[in-house]
């Protein structure tokens, strides 16, 4: 999903360098839908992202047909490759022409295992999205991301704040889930928190999916003091509710992305990851927080996925208190 929304400038400015251009996304079923509504994308196709080989090459053939003159890959996963492979004939076709990313994959396999840093002067991962454009172009490029919820999505979260008394820009949205436990901050410092924030006045929303067990049991310990959107909104509602929020606290995950492209500033945990994998927030009121005390084993993960070998567990994570958190959200006002 945070790479999704990272990749929402490309649309854009792919406008601005083809102007009469159509542009068409081939994206997931599921979170794909994060990028729908988007005026700068005239045709929509989605797959099943665990398809078969057969219903691949089914895709394949229906894409064959619509001769598009330029492929851009911003994904460059197996799949993705085979699907270019096959459009521009194994690269032998002079159409379409084709453009991918370099996902700097040994860059980073470098720094997490023999921690030699070959990424300090490399762009942020929505800049570094736009490289393969940027090199055909002398227009200078945007990357800002942006997302465009639909009047059905704020309709919704209209109702939602106004049944539960929530006022634009005066609450405080939690994401206290990951896609893997390596990257989570601890629960018992999501509670100092929240309790923290309660304490003086800042109504709490949490966002997330239904099934993430971190945002289950604060659901559950804070009944009735907080307030629960996880499972209940679409991923196009949660953008457009974080649009409301006066600051998003969460893990690095992609619901700092989404609060960023609708410009809401984000306070974004590192712990496993670093700022040099391209995926630090970028709003001026935004903050990351990384640790303070120098830790050999970090980072041990591009995505958090994996597990802690430090003997101090997650040190990297519990060495960032609430107090450091509640600090930065008191400078807001």
């Amino acid at each position: 999903m945070g790479d999704l929304v990272l990749s929402s400038p490309i649309p854009r400015e792919l406008k601005r360098v083809f102007p009469k251009s159509e542009i068409t996304l081939l994206t997931s079923y599921g979170i794909g839908s994060v990028l729908v509504n988007n005026p700068h994308i005239d045709n929509y196709i989605f797959h099943n992202r665990k398809e078969s080989f057969i219903e691949l090459s089914n895709l394949i053939r229906k894409l064959s047909k619509e001769k598009f003159e330029l492929i851009y890959d911003a994904h460059r996963s197996i799949r993705s490759i085979w699907i270019v492979w096959n459009l521009s004939g194994f690269g032998l076709f002079k159409s379409p022409q084709v453009r991918s990313i370099n996902k700097r994959s040994w860059q980073r396999s470098l720094l997490i295992r023999f921690k030699i840093n070959t990424l300090k002067n490399t762009p942020p991962q929505r800049q570094h999205l736009l490289v393969p454009l940027q090199e055909i172009t002398q227009i200078e490029l945007q990357n800002h991301t942006e997302l465009f919820p639909n009047k059905d999505a704020v309709l919704s979260v209209k109702i939602f704040m106004e049944n539960n008394r929530l006022l634009s820009n005066r609450f405080i949205a939690i994401g206290a889930s990951a896609s893997y436990p390596l990257k989570c901050w601890p629960l018992a410092n999501f509670r100092l928190l929240i309790s923290d924030l309660v304490a003086n006045g800042w109504p709490v929303v949490l966002v997330g999916d239904s099934n993430e067990k971190e945002t289950t049991q604060l659901k559950q310990e804070y009944h009735g003091k907080i307030h629960n959107t996880a499972g209940i909104f679409s991923t196009i509602e949660s953008a457009e509710l974080l649009k409301h929020a006066r600051l998003v606290v969460t893990n690095d995950t992609s619901v700092s992305h989404m609060a960023e492209a609708v410009n809401t500033p984000a306070i974004v945990i590192f712990g496993p990851t670093v700022r040099e994998f391209g995926y630090v927030p970028f709003l001026k009121e935004s903050k990351l927080l990384e640790t303070n005390e120098v830790l050999n084993c970090r980072p041990c993960s591009k995505d958090g996925r994996g597990k802690c070998r430090n003997p101090n567990h997650l040190q990297c994570l519990t060495t960032i208190k609430p107090q450091n958190v509640m600090q930065l959200i008191l400078e807001l006002d």
